[in-house]
């Protein structure tokens, strides 16, 4: 069994919030790293790059059970081993490489995905140059999408792989040599369903058609309805790029439909891409740059938040740390976890020179790219294997040949009485994020009663605002005042009247991304 062996680099020293407010990355008790007993290999930092990404051999798998899996290539074999809630080793088997390539796997919401391809030298329009195998969350195999020919001499080449899903419509980004021998993009989707391959686009050079030429790195996230899909490429500039399809999910591409595409150019610093993820009114795009007016070699964080109702607009770029010429630290590329509509995290790694230091750091930033809580890191490293969710945590696995680690950090940022931020202030409820109209503290200390019922309560002080405090108009928070909505713009109180609950809902899913004052009367 053959398995990649790297150099061993790691981590990072000061960190910086965004919009440049300055942190010191503080050890964070609740995250955690614990030695298992699985085969060992050498994935150790293999998710570093510098130029072009590549695929990831390694993976971790949410079981939905309270269990993870770790996946594994080994070349000629696939590792699957089951952890349960405390890591013990519970379960090993083995799968098979259906075809010669592996082209990585991925944790779906109800089944897994592995990928396997084919070479194609002879630009055979019949051949099958790549398989998605759809497995059970137990690993029965359940059917398979393939593609044939698709212009693809060499699958998976020239940069990594990524799939997203929206229901039963999944969705694959990844590199491709195409006949013509060059590396470009190749998208397409498929019904996890039946396995019916509905839309391929692989053969335009044109990122007008979101087929890029030399992307580094590709992304994509249908989560929402739309497809996007990011990229950075590997000329000057060194500017990253987001796509949108105006055909949405599940709907055929078409080679005359016009996409809409914002550039961030990072001017004449470098670029490295770590991912993308759509939140409720921005897509999020983290990556590693150096600075634009080339001033110093040394890559920050950034997050770019692209607004989704003007997304030909301008992004907004934020930087989660703040390395200066000659200190020598630098940020590798970050991966980007999303926990629910509005929650991210951001971890990534640094080096000094050469050196290791051993750290990973994390972020916990909201839908519009911003600091929730200070930054944080933990002893050790990351890998090729990108962070999965699965209960309250965010697990990764390392192993350096030596010994194997499952790393966790807490999905929500932690207190120092040891509780998640959120549950001092829980703002989602039967899945909805309430945040935009709703505080906890601003809410429990503007009504006595309230307060004399729910202070220690948080779960129930949001339940008692959807139910009836938006129902009653009840102002709680700062931001959002119904009766002030309801004042400022007739056509909403003409559509609603008296229905306080609703000015709620249109502010969150319209009102705020159109930048209606929902705070102060108009004049």
């Amino acid at each position: 069994m053959k398995r990649r062996v790297k150099k061993l680099i790691c981590n990072s020293l000061c960190m910086m919030g965004i919009f440049s407010m300055l942190f010191s990355g503080a050890l964070s008790a609740d995250a955690a790293s614990k030695t298992v007993n699985g085969v060992l290999s050498n994935n150790i930092h293999d998710g570093e790059y510098y130029s072009r990404a590549a695929v990831s051999m390694s993976a971790m798998v949410n079981n939905n059970d309270g269990t993870i899996s770790r996946v594994e290539s080994f070349g000629d074999i696939i590792l699957v081993e089951r952890y349960n809630a405390k890591l013990t080793l519970i379960e090993q088997k083995f799968l098979n490489m259906e075809l010669p390539i592996y082209g990585g796997c991925f944790s779906g919401a109800n089944v897994n995905y592995v990928l396997f391809g084919n070479d194609n030298y002879s630009n055979d329009k019949k051949k099958e140059t790549v398989r998605v195998v759809v497995y059970s969350k137990n690993w029965q195999r359940l059917g398979a999408a393939s593609l044939y020919g698709c212009n693809t001499q060499v699958p998976f080449e020239g940069c990594n792989v990524d799939l997203s899903e929206c229901g039963e419509a999944t969705y694959v980004r990844m590199g491709h040599r195409t006949y013509e021998g060059v590396d470009t993009t190749l998208t397409f989707g498929f019904n996890s369903s039946n396995f019916y391959v509905f839309d391929i686009l692989c053969s335009d050079p044109d990122t007008k058609k979101s087929v890029f030429r030399d992307s580094a790195a590709t992304f994509i996230d249908v989560s929402d309805g739309s497809v996007v899909v990011a990229d950075h490429s590997l000329v000057d500039p060194y500017a990253c790029m987001v796509s949108k399809f105006d055909s949405g999910v599940g709907v055929s591409f078409s080679e005359k439909k016009v996409f809409k595409n914002t550039a961030l150019a990072l001017g004449d610093g470098t670029a490295v891409l770590g991912g993308v993820a759509a939140a409720s009114q921005y897509y999020l795009l983290a990556g590693s740059a150096s600075p634009q007016d080339g001033t110093s070699t040394n890559n920050n964080i950034f997050i770019a938040a692209v607004p989704k109702n003007t997304f030909e607009g301008s992004a907004e770029i934020g930087y989660l740390t703040g390395f200066a010429y000659g200190d020598g630290y630098t940020a590798n590329a970050p991966y980007l976890v999303k926990i629910d509509g509005d929650h991210f995290v951001v971890i990534w790694e640094c080096t000094k020179g050469y050196a290791e230091t051993e750290t990973v750091n994390y972020a916990y930033i909201d839908g519009a790219g911003n600091l929730r809580a200070e930054v944080q890191s933990m002893e050790g490293c990351l890998s090729d294997c990108k962070p999965v969710l699965c209960g309250n945590n965010i697990y990764w696995y390392t192993t350096n040949g030596v010994s194997m680690k499952i790393n966790s950090i807490p999905s929500m940022p932690v207190t120092k009485t040891g509780r998640t931020a959120e549950a001092s202030k829980a703002v989602v409820y039967k899945g909805v994020d309430y945040s935009m109209v709703y505080d906890f503290n601003y809410y429990v200390n503007s009504y006595p009663a309230i307060r004399v019922l729910y202070q220690n309560d948080p779960s129930g002080a949001l339940r008692h605002f959807v139910e009836y405090g938006m129902k009653e108009g009840r102002k709680a928070c700062e931001n959002f005042d119904p009766a002030v909505y309801k004042a400022n713009y007739a056509d909403v109180r003409n559509a609603y009247g008296n229905d306080w609950k609703s000015y709620y809902i249109h502010f969150m899913k319209a009102g705020y991304a159109e930048g209606r004052n929902a705070r102060t009367y108009k004049k």
